[in-house]
Protein backbone atom coordinates (compact mmCIF):
# COMPACT_ATOMS: atom_id res chain seq x y z
CA UNK A 1 0.00 0.00 0.00
CA UNK A 2 1.53 3.45 -1.09
CA UNK A 3 1.91 6.14 1.81
CA UNK A 4 -0.44 8.83 1.99
CA UNK A 5 0.33 12.45 0.56
CA UNK A 6 -0.71 15.57 2.46
CA UNK A 7 -1.18 18.98 0.73
CA UNK A 8 -0.29 21.93 2.41
CA UNK A 9 -3.64 24.74 1.55
CA UNK A 10 -1.31 27.53 2.23
CA UNK A 11 2.11 27.12 0.45
CA UNK A 12 1.16 23.47 -1.82
CA UNK A 13 3.90 21.90 0.18
CA UNK A 14 3.33 17.85 0.17
CA UNK A 15 4.08 15.40 3.35
CA UNK A 16 4.05 11.82 2.96
CA UNK A 17 2.74 9.84 5.79
CA UNK A 18 0.16 8.17 7.29
CA UNK A 19 -0.85 11.32 9.11
CA UNK A 20 0.08 15.00 8.23
CA UNK A 21 2.81 16.81 9.93
CA UNK A 22 2.53 19.24 12.96
CA UNK A 23 4.45 21.86 11.41
CA UNK A 24 4.24 22.46 7.98
CA UNK A 25 8.25 23.15 7.04
CA UNK A 26 7.93 25.76 4.54
CA UNK A 27 4.92 27.97 5.97
CA UNK A 28 5.19 27.00 9.23
CA UNK A 29 1.51 26.00 9.54
CA UNK A 30 -0.29 23.32 11.83
CA UNK A 31 -1.86 20.00 10.59
CA UNK A 32 -5.17 21.73 10.17
CA UNK A 33 -3.99 23.43 7.08
CA UNK A 34 -3.13 19.82 5.28
CA UNK A 35 -5.40 17.97 2.88
CA UNK A 36 -5.36 14.68 2.40
CA UNK A 37 -4.34 14.00 -1.88
CA UNK A 38 -6.80 11.57 -3.51
CA UNK A 39 -5.38 11.97 -7.38
CA UNK A 40 -2.70 13.89 -8.37
CA UNK A 41 -2.84 14.22 -11.95
CA UNK A 42 0.52 15.19 -13.89
CA UNK A 43 -1.61 19.15 -14.23
CA UNK A 44 -1.72 19.53 -10.72
CA UNK A 45 1.45 18.08 -10.02
CA UNK A 46 3.07 19.97 -13.01
CA UNK A 47 0.80 22.96 -11.48
CA UNK A 48 2.60 22.81 -8.05
CA UNK A 49 6.31 22.67 -9.70
CA UNK A 50 5.31 25.58 -11.75
CA UNK A 51 4.64 27.46 -8.39
CA UNK A 52 7.23 27.25 -6.83
CA UNK A 53 9.46 28.15 -9.32
CA UNK A 54 7.63 31.07 -9.02
CA UNK A 55 8.90 31.33 -5.07
CA UNK A 56 12.00 32.26 -7.15
CA UNK A 57 10.90 35.88 -8.36
CA UNK A 58 12.02 38.61 -5.81
CA UNK A 59 8.98 40.29 -3.64
CA UNK A 60 9.01 42.63 -1.51
CA UNK A 61 6.56 42.27 1.80
CA UNK A 62 4.13 44.23 2.93
CA UNK A 63 0.63 45.36 4.84
CA UNK A 64 -2.23 46.57 2.63
CA UNK A 65 -5.09 48.26 4.91
CA UNK A 66 -8.25 49.35 4.02
CA UNK A 67 -11.50 50.50 5.54
CA UNK A 68 -15.58 50.09 5.16
CA UNK A 69 -16.86 52.69 7.14
CA UNK A 70 -15.13 52.40 10.90
CA UNK A 71 -14.39 49.25 10.45
CA UNK A 72 -10.19 48.30 9.38
CA UNK A 73 -8.80 45.28 8.07
CA UNK A 74 -5.38 44.40 6.87
CA UNK A 75 -3.57 41.58 5.08
CA UNK A 76 0.44 40.69 4.09
CA UNK A 77 0.65 40.80 0.15
CA UNK A 78 3.57 40.56 -1.98
CA UNK A 79 2.41 42.13 -5.21
CA UNK A 80 3.14 45.81 -4.72
CA UNK A 81 5.14 47.73 -7.46
CA UNK A 82 5.72 51.46 -8.36
CA UNK A 83 4.46 51.59 -12.15
CA UNK A 84 4.79 55.61 -12.95
CA UNK A 85 6.78 58.20 -11.26
CA UNK A 86 5.28 60.97 -12.35
CA UNK A 87 2.63 60.75 -11.19
CA UNK A 88 3.28 58.52 -8.65
CA UNK A 89 1.68 55.50 -8.71
CA UNK A 90 1.45 52.00 -7.77
CA UNK A 91 -0.05 48.76 -8.43
CA UNK A 92 -0.99 45.77 -5.94
CA UNK A 93 -2.97 42.16 -6.52
CA UNK A 94 -5.46 41.41 -3.81
CA UNK A 95 -7.16 38.04 -4.20
CA UNK A 96 -10.98 38.59 -4.94
CA UNK A 97 -11.59 36.00 -1.31
CA UNK A 98 -10.21 38.74 1.13
CA UNK A 99 -11.85 41.09 3.32
CA UNK A 100 -9.43 43.70 2.23
CA UNK A 101 -10.31 43.03 -1.50
CA UNK A 102 -13.89 44.31 -0.33
CA UNK A 103 -13.09 46.99 1.65
CA UNK A 104 -10.70 48.44 -1.20
CA UNK A 105 -13.53 48.07 -3.74
CA UNK A 106 -15.64 50.12 -1.27
CA UNK A 107 -13.71 52.34 -0.01
CA UNK A 108 -11.07 53.37 -3.16
CA UNK A 109 -8.10 53.68 -0.32
CA UNK A 110 -5.67 52.02 1.51
CA UNK A 111 -2.10 52.20 2.48
CA UNK A 112 0.62 49.85 2.54
CA UNK A 113 2.89 49.28 5.35
CA UNK A 114 6.53 48.58 3.88
CA UNK A 115 7.60 45.89 6.15
CA UNK A 116 11.33 45.47 7.90
CA UNK A 117 13.17 42.03 8.16
CA UNK A 118 12.29 42.51 12.07
CA UNK A 119 8.54 42.32 10.57
CA UNK A 120 8.30 38.15 10.83
CA UNK A 121 5.22 38.62 13.29
CA UNK A 122 3.47 40.97 11.19
CA UNK A 123 3.65 38.95 8.22
CA UNK A 124 2.35 35.72 10.43
CA UNK A 125 -0.13 38.15 11.79
CA UNK A 126 -1.90 39.51 8.76
CA UNK A 127 -1.06 36.84 6.60
CA UNK A 128 -2.63 33.30 8.27
CA UNK A 129 -5.46 34.24 9.58
CA UNK A 130 -8.74 36.19 7.94
CA UNK A 131 -10.39 39.20 8.79
CA UNK A 132 -13.47 37.61 8.29
CA UNK A 133 -13.08 36.09 11.33
CA UNK A 134 -10.88 37.87 13.60
CA UNK A 135 -10.27 41.29 14.13
CA UNK A 136 -6.62 41.79 13.27
CA UNK A 137 -6.33 45.35 14.17
CA UNK A 138 -6.82 44.38 17.77
CA UNK A 139 -3.43 44.43 19.88
CA UNK A 140 -2.02 45.95 16.72
CA UNK A 141 -0.14 49.22 16.90
CA UNK A 142 -1.29 51.32 14.38
CA UNK A 143 -2.45 55.21 12.89
CA UNK A 144 -4.94 56.48 10.82
CA UNK A 145 -3.54 58.43 7.87
CA UNK A 146 -4.49 61.62 7.26
CA UNK A 147 -4.82 61.68 3.55
CA UNK A 148 -7.30 58.50 3.57
CA UNK A 149 -7.85 57.73 7.15
CA UNK A 150 -6.71 54.00 6.73
CA UNK A 151 -4.45 52.34 9.10
CA UNK A 152 -0.74 52.02 8.70
CA UNK A 153 1.46 49.79 10.94
CA UNK A 154 3.80 51.29 13.09
CA UNK A 155 7.05 49.53 13.99
CA UNK A 156 7.75 49.25 10.19
CA UNK A 157 9.87 50.90 7.64
CA UNK A 158 7.73 53.21 6.08
CA UNK A 159 4.00 53.56 4.74
CA UNK A 160 1.84 54.94 1.53
CA UNK A 161 -1.38 56.32 1.40
CA UNK A 162 -3.14 55.62 -2.06
CA UNK A 163 -6.21 56.33 -3.59
CA UNK A 164 -7.55 53.84 -6.34
CA UNK A 165 -7.55 54.75 -10.59
CA UNK A 166 -10.80 52.78 -11.54
CA UNK A 167 -9.88 53.62 -14.87
CA UNK A 168 -6.96 51.79 -14.82
CA UNK A 169 -7.56 48.89 -12.51
CA UNK A 170 -8.58 45.67 -14.02
CA UNK A 171 -10.14 42.20 -13.23
CA UNK A 172 -7.08 39.39 -13.55
CA UNK A 173 -9.28 36.60 -12.40
CA UNK A 174 -8.83 35.39 -9.04
CA UNK A 175 -7.44 38.81 -8.14
CA UNK A 176 -8.09 42.72 -8.67
CA UNK A 177 -5.00 44.49 -9.69
CA UNK A 178 -5.61 48.15 -8.16
CA UNK A 179 -4.04 50.65 -9.90
CA UNK A 180 -3.46 53.85 -7.17
CA UNK A 181 -2.17 56.92 -7.23
CA UNK A 182 0.34 57.37 -4.18
CA UNK A 183 -1.00 60.65 -2.39
CA UNK A 184 0.95 60.44 1.41
CA UNK A 185 4.06 58.81 2.37
CA UNK A 186 6.07 59.05 5.38
CA UNK A 187 9.35 57.24 6.99
CA UNK A 188 8.96 55.35 10.20
CA UNK A 189 11.85 53.26 10.80
CA UNK A 190 15.74 52.56 10.23
CA UNK A 191 16.25 48.91 8.77
CA UNK A 192 16.78 46.75 5.80
CA UNK A 193 13.49 45.73 3.92
CA UNK A 194 11.69 42.45 4.37
CA UNK A 195 11.74 40.37 1.06
CA UNK A 196 9.61 37.24 0.72
CA UNK A 197 12.76 34.93 0.05
CA UNK A 198 14.49 36.62 3.17
CA UNK A 199 11.00 35.68 5.16
CA UNK A 200 10.70 32.22 4.00
CA UNK A 201 14.80 31.96 4.47
CA UNK A 202 14.19 32.91 7.93
CA UNK A 203 10.25 32.33 9.42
Amino acid sequence: MSAKKWRCTVCNYIHTGETPPDKCPVCGVGPEKFVLVTEETVDEARKRELQNICFGISYGLYVICSKDGAKFNGQTANSLFQITSDPIQVAIGINKNNLTHDYIKKSGVFTASILSQENHDLVKHFGYQSGKEVDKMKGIKFKLGEKTGVPYIQKTLSYLECEVDWEKSVDVGTHTLYVARVIGADKLEQGEPMTYAYYRATR
